[in-house]
Parts: structure tokens; C-alpha cells; sequence
């Protein structure tokens, strides 16, 4: 193992990748399990629009260490990435009023799978697959990376208190919905046979948050996201059953977690762990 890339404990490495486009490199801060890494399941872990990737790291570290986990969470930080779109949505569109669509080889969903890649050569990971967990901003990141990718490499995905979700609706634009990217119904397929978590905070109802999404969009998936993320599950249900597709999702609600708790972080790297 390179001790100069992941050591054990915690700290970060810089990463570099053409799908940075600013500076081409990013810091990645991880969670290292003092044991033979070369086993470890492996987590690249999504951090939220306050962009605190270190801070993301140390909730996740604890639980990951009890598991034997390699946590990375790579900095999407506020100036190469500085607005929903360059982040949350992948990179994959400027915001309006521009049109513009990116290369499909420029998304910056490819960050994470050439992160792992690098990460496993080094440390002479056994993986050859990853767990992948995000919440709120993060997590609307995660379940537009299993949309619009292959996700060949993620063995499961867990995706907890988004504040909208996006419509699996090839008529509708991206990012509201998967139209504009020449996606077929064969996406929609196996978007849904993906294994995939909803993972809600039955206490994340606030209906006032300064962050909670109150668009047309969102507010007719619901006043606030635990109801979001159960009308999201139930359209999904229903769109796979019309497909055809057995929905390899599951629905999940921690009792008493809110949208930022300790519960939530403890029960993905559980779920990962399975």
C-alpha cells in the first residue's frame, strides 16, 4: 500500500482528474480501518451543499471503522463546482439560460468511478466494486449518478433525505427530469433494477427549512422530504410495474433521524456493510 495516498486513521489526499475543470484536482478525505485494507469494503460517500467533506468524513468514520470500511468523500468544494448544477446535478448541463450539454465523458460522474479505480490500485484492494452513499444535495448526486451511468461498479447505493427528486420522465429536461441526453426506456430499466436505498428520517417533516426545495416541482412530490421520499418511492414503484421491471429499490425509515443525524450516517454504513 502507497502510505503517501491512504494511511490508517484519517486524513486526505489530492486527486486529479480531467473532469476537474478548474484546477483538475480536488481533495479526497478518508476513513481508514487500521486492519489489512486489501479486503475492506470500499464507500465513496457524498457530501452535502455546505461542500464540508472533512466533516462529512468524521460522522461517517466511527461506524466505518466498526465495520472495517474505507470511507472516501471526495471535496466538490464551492469554487471549481460553485452552484447545483456543477455539483448535485453532475456537471452534465451550464444552468439556464444557456442550453449547453456537456460531453458525456466530461460529466463529472466519471470522477468517482476513476477515484475508486485509482484508490484500489494503490492499496492493492481485492474490490472490484463500491458502495456509494449520499445525503441531501449528496444524495441527489448519488441517484443521478445510478440514473445517467452504467453504475457497473457500484455493488449498492443508498440515497437518504433528498429535498427533490428527479422525475424519471424521458420527456421532461434535465435536470427536473432524464430528457435531452438521448436516454431510452432501457435506461429507465435498469435505473430501477439497480440496488438501490431510499433512506428516510421519519422526523425530517420540516416544513420550513431554509434549504427544503419549494419549487412547483418539489412541492407537488410533497409539503416536506420524508413525504417526498415516500411519494418518489411509490412513483418509481408504479413506472417500473408499467416497464415491466421488478424495482430492485428499497424503501427504508430510521425512527426518530432527522435530516442531518447521526442515525441516518450510522444505518448507510450498516446497509453498505451487508
Amino acid at each position: 500500500m502507497k502510505l503517501s495516498l491512504v494511511r490508517p486513521g484519517a486524513g486526505f489526499f489530492v486527486f486529479s482528474d480531467r473532469a476537474i475543470r478548474a484546477s483538475g484536482s480536488m481533495r479526497v478525505f478518508y476513513a481508514c480501518p487500521d486492519s489489512d485494507v486489501r479486503d475492506a469494503p470500499i464507500v465513496i460517500a457524498m457530501h452535502g451543499l455546505d461542500r464540508a467533506a472533512e466533516a462529512f468524513r468524521d460522522v461517517l468514520a466511527d461506524r466505518a471503522a466498526r465495520n472495517g470500511q474505507i470511507v472516501l468523500v471526495p471535496e466538490f468544494d464551492i469554487h471549481q463546482f460553485p452552484d447545483v448544477y456543477a455539483y448535485n446535478f453532475g456537471g452534465v448541463r451550464l444552468p439556464p439560460p444557456s442550453n449547453r450539454i456537456f460531453l458525456r465523458e466530461e460529466w463529472n460522474f466519471g470522477i468517482v468511478d476513476r477515484l475508486f479505480q485509482q484508490v484500489r490500485r494503490e492499496i492493492g484492494s481485492n474490490k472490484t466494486t463500491f458502495g456509494m452513499f449520499g445525503n441531501s444535495a449528496g444524495s441527489q448526486y448519488v441517484l443521478r449518478y445510478v440514473a445517467l451511468t452504467s453504475g457497473a461498479a457500484v455493488n449498492r447505493a443508498v440515497a437518504s433525505n433528498s429535498g427533490v427528486y428527479m422525475l424519471p420522465d424521458l420527456q421532461t429536461e434535465y435536470p427536473v427530469g432524464m430528457g435531452g441526453l438521448d436516454l431510452n426506456e432501457n435506461h429507465l430499466r435498469r435505473y430501477f433494477g439497480c440496488p438501490l436505498v431510499l433512506l428516510l428520517g421519519d422526523a425530517d417533516t420540516d416544513t420550513s427549512a431554509p434549504d427544503l426545495p419549494r419549487n412547483d416541482v418539489a412541492m407537488a412530490q410533497g409539503p416536506h422530504r420524508l413525504a417526498r421520499g415516500h411519494w418518489h418511492f411509490e412513483h418509481c414503484t408504479e413506472l417500473a410495474s408499467r416497464l415491466g421491471v421488478d424495482l430492485g429499490w428499497k424503501l427504508e425509515v430510521v425512527p426518530g433521524a432527522g435530516h442531518v443525524s447521526q442515525e441516518i450516517f450510522d444505518r448507510a454504513a450498516d446497509i453498505l456493510n451487508a
